[in-house]
């Protein structure tokens, strides 16, 4: 059911929703449009972060880059611990970085893999919608990212005791492959984890399904902040639902710091030189360096952040690409603050390093969306609902938040986050004040995806 168009909401806090407005209804599709396909708010993210041409993605959308480059081929994530090849002490190599850094989202350079690289049966299967009830013996096929909360083991079999059925994931390697997998007629997947910088590239493939809200058990739980995302609709249809939420934040060890910092300024303090790392991704720390001067995080003033990001660079012991590297430099003391993601700090908390302490400044956060959504060929339509009920519920989100070392993100379920524990929302950073704070990774021009590109290899250089 089409609703009211919503206003424009402020270019740099698009959690926020305008005064004023109110969350549409969440009966048929839900009560938002989408806006049009242009500039920040388009999703024609087919093309890769170093402008390398239409490739495989043409057709699919115009060549607009995420703000958020994709993994190398082959890379994936394993929960929030990013398994990459590559670290540096302040070397100016090209960055290779991984997803589950929205610091994480590192993307691939070239554009596109291939089909995704492995699958992986386990006894699964879903929750949720009454046509779910007949779904004995059937499979349900997952795109996701090896690790990421929904391939635990004890889902297989959670899932299968409500339903019978079995899940059969294909684990991807970037965005643009689960899209790829999205289009597969046969031998493709039910339903796929797209993220808010890419879901608009399915949503005008036409590679998801509409989405019937009373059909969705916990959509009504949902922040609105991310329920009622443009980005999730076209023509007032609705094509995903939030899961998981996070920020790429500061992080301090607190036996250095006795009284704990709130701002990014700690970063340039000259007191740390030489035990701050920095996370080596341009969509990180340009947007970073661009809250801490007081610019706008997706259109900064690349020559009034530059001189920021020498100095930060100065300041830095650790480029890092992977949170093993970090992990180490954390352990052994060499650094003792730094730019990383909310759940992959959370996972070194819960793996023993109490000491960390990770905050969202008061400058902001770069911060990021995961969506579950189902395919438009699915032949399971009801298991994938019932899966998508599953994921987004508290029986899921709940286990996956107590278990510190699955490294859960924030859960997209207020109702959720509401029932845990105050030492659990703390190690996830799921507070809903800070909602309002994050800086969200959105598609932009491959033009000023380079130019950012250039400025950071730029300052690494220098």
């Amino acid at each position: 059911m089409a609703g009211a168009q919503r206003p424009a909401e402020p270019p740099w806090i698009p959690g926020v929703r305008p005064a004023g407005t109110r969350r549409g209804t969440r009966s048929g599709s839900g009560a938002d449009s989408r806006t049009p396909v242009s500039g920040e708010h388009g999703r024609r993210r087919a093309a890769r972060l170093r402008a390398a041409g239409p490739g495989p993605d043409a057709g699919l959308a115009a060549p607009v880059t995420p703000y958020g480059p994709q993994p190398p081929t082959g890379s994936h994530r394993s929960g929030s611990r990013a398994h990459t090849a590559r670290s540096s002490v302040l070397k100016s190599t090209p960055s290779f970085r991984t997803r589950r850094q929205r610091d994480r989202r590192a993307r691939s350079v070239a554009a596109v893999a291939a089909i995704a690289a492995g699958a992986l049966t386990l006894s699964a299967c879903s929750l949720g919608a009454g046509s779910a009830g007949s779904s004995g013996g059937k499979t349900l096929t997952v795109g996701i990212w090896k690790g990421y909360g929904a391939d635990l083991s004890w889902v297989a079999t959670q899932f299968k005791q409500e339903t019978g059925a079995s899940l059969k994931f294909v684990y991807i390697d970037s965005e643009r492959n689960l899209l790829d997998l999205m289009k597969k007629a046969d031998g493709g997947i039910d339903v796929g984890l797209p993220n808010i910088q890419y879901i608009g590239d399915g949503i005008d493939g036409e590679l998801f399904h509409e989405l019937d809200t009373s059909e969705l058990t916990n959509f009504g739980h949902i922040y609105p902040q991310f329920a009622d995302r443009k980005e999730l609709r076209k023509d007032g249809k609705l094509y995903g639902i939030p899961w998981t939420y996070g920020s790429t934040g500061l992080f301090y060890d607190d036996r250095v710091f006795k009284t704990a910092p709130t701002s990014l300024s700690v970063l340039w303090d000259s007191k740390y030189k030489g035990k701050i790392a920095v996370n080596d991704n341009a969509t990180v720390e340009i947007p970073t360096a661009a809250l801490y001067k007081g610019e706008d995080p997706q259109h900064p003033g690349l020559g009034t952040i530059e001189p920021a990001l020498k100095d930060l660079k100065a300041n830095a012991k650790l480029l890092y690409s992977s949170t093993d590297d970090l992990a180490k430099a954390l352990s052994s003391g060499t650094v003792v603050a730094g730019i990383g993601n909310n759940d992959a700090i959370g996972g070194l908390i819960g793996s023993g390093q109490t000491h960390l302490k990770y905050t969202v400044p008061e400058e902001g956060a770069v911060g990021w969306i995961d969506n579950w959504a189902i395919s438009a060929k699915t032949k399971n339509l009801g298991l994938a609902y019932d899966w998508l009920n599953y994921m987004t519920g508290s029986k899921f989100l709940t286990k996956w938040a107590d278990t510190p070392e699955d490294a859960s993100p924030a859960p997209a379920n207020q109702k959720v986050v509401e029932s845990l524990d105050s030492s659990v929302t703390s190690r996830l950073q799921a507070d809903p004040a800070k909602i309002s704070s994050l800086a969200l990774q959105l598609p932009m021009p491959t033009a000023r995806m380079q130019s950012w590109e250039d400025l950071w290899q730029k300052v690494k250089a220098g």
